[in-house]
């Protein structure tokens, strides 16, 4: 993804060259209709990127929706049941390297009727999700039961962090009756044939507390 935006923005740095220096040539030439199409076109190549990189003070009105719909959309992939989060109640992220590694936890309220759901999720939530794009090439743990089976304890080790300022840890969430866990993960192979988790992504619902949370963790 990085590399996708390094180099989105050097073609859009060409691309401002390129048609700033036919507006001077339009200008020098009085050519008014292309020197006020160019302007435009130029203003509009430098608009969109504002938006969608929330640089403009006006972009969140515009990408809020966009962003609503998208996440919809990933919370059906994640457990088949169309909802939006809600209010972010906890938020801990590490700055991110180069290629993207770092750690993101966040838990979000969820509302009432999506909370009723997963009292009683329909029985494809156990034997289908998670299936969210872009992670065909990692391992899927589907949708479980709480409580938590240590046989997997390497798995939430490696997701894990101290929730401060909460009344509860992951611990707590994962040996409550009633809530429910899943994981994607990504091995490393090394070359002396080694085999660790490289990559995670760790997700808890727990409908009586009506939160989500949502753990990645990249190395």
């Amino acid at each position: 993804m990085i590399l996708i935006i390094l180099f989105a923005t050097l073609v859009l740095i060409i691309s401002y060259s390129i048609i700033g220096y036919k507006i001077y040539k339009a200008f020098r030439k009085n050519d008014k209709r292309k020197l006020y199409t160019l302007t435009t076109f130029l203003i509009i190549l430098i608009l969109v990127p504002g938006f969608f990189l929330k640089i403009l003070s006006s972009s969140d009105f515009f990408l809020e929706p966009v962003e609503i719909v998208q996440e919809k959309n990933y919370n059906q992939q994640l457990t088949g049941f169309n909802f939006n989060d809600g209010e972010k109640i906890y938020e801990f992220e590490t700055e991110r390297s180069f290629n993207g590694d770092g750690y993101s936890i966040w838990i979000y309220k969820i509302d009432d009727s999506t909370a009723n759901y997963f009292k009683n999720p329909n029985s494809e939530f156990f034997v289908k999700y998670p299936k969210t794009e872009f992670k065909n090439h990692w391992k899927s743990e589907l949708w479980k039961k709480t409580p938590f089976d240590k046989k997997e304890q390497e798995f939430l080790d490696f997701a894990y962090t101290k929730l401060d300022k909460l009344d509860f840890e992951l611990e707590d969430l994962l040996n409550e009756e009633g809530n429910y866990y899943s994981y994607e993960y990504f091995m490393h192979d090394f070359n002396d044939g080694t085999v660790l988790i490289g990559d995670i992504e760790f997700y808890i619902i727990c409908p009586e507390r009506k939160i989500i949370v949502k753990i990645n963790h990249n190395t």
